[in-house]
């Protein structure tokens, strides 16, 4: 599936089979919400593929409708795709039975990502799958540190020229 910002052309390519590994954690989760980090390279200057949809680290923590990731093991999966010209692109989580809006809380996580020189990523990438695993919805969202806005980005079709 490929998400486009029709004003910016800026695009997110996901494939079918890391929206199947989200499915399957969110249907670990059952009732509590979920995420984890998203890794990938930017194919052009406008084009973001992910090429990895990170399970949440062990001390990550969650109730019906919260999620805090943890942070055990990222520094070291984070320098091993770097060195694999992979990159930290945002994160992914899930809103169990509920919408792919993002919450207050998810607005202010990006921009602080955004803003952070630990991240190394202006424009994060936020992608939130609701309902359950198996009617569910993805909305996929970017954020712009420089503008302080997060836009929602929509299917790429044919005819979203």
């Amino acid at each position: 599936m490929i998400f486009i910002l029709k004003s910016t052309g800026i695009k997110v390519a996901i494939e079918d089979h890391h929206i199947k590994k989200m499915r399957n954690l969110i249907k670990t989760a059952g009732i509590n919400e979920t995420g984890g980090i998203i890794l990938g390279s930017y194919t052009d200057s406008a084009t973001a593929t992910v090429s990895e949809i990170m399970d949440p680290p062990e001390d990550s923590r969650a109730g019906r409708y919260w999620f805090e990731r943890g942070i055990k093991g990222l520094k070291s999966i984070l320098t091993a795709a770097w060195n694999k010209n992979q990159y930290y692109l945002g994160e992914w989580h899930y809103h169990p039975n509920g919408t792919v809006e993002p919450s207050y809380q998810d607005y202010q996580q990006m921009s602080k990502i955004s803003k952070s020189e630990k991240y190394y990523c202006p424009e994060p990438i936020m992608i939130i799958i609701a309902g359950n695993f198996q009617d569910y919805k993805l909305g996929v969202y970017i954020s712009d540190r420089n503008l302080n806005k997060t836009f929602k980005l929509e299917q790429f079709t044919k005819d979203a020229k």
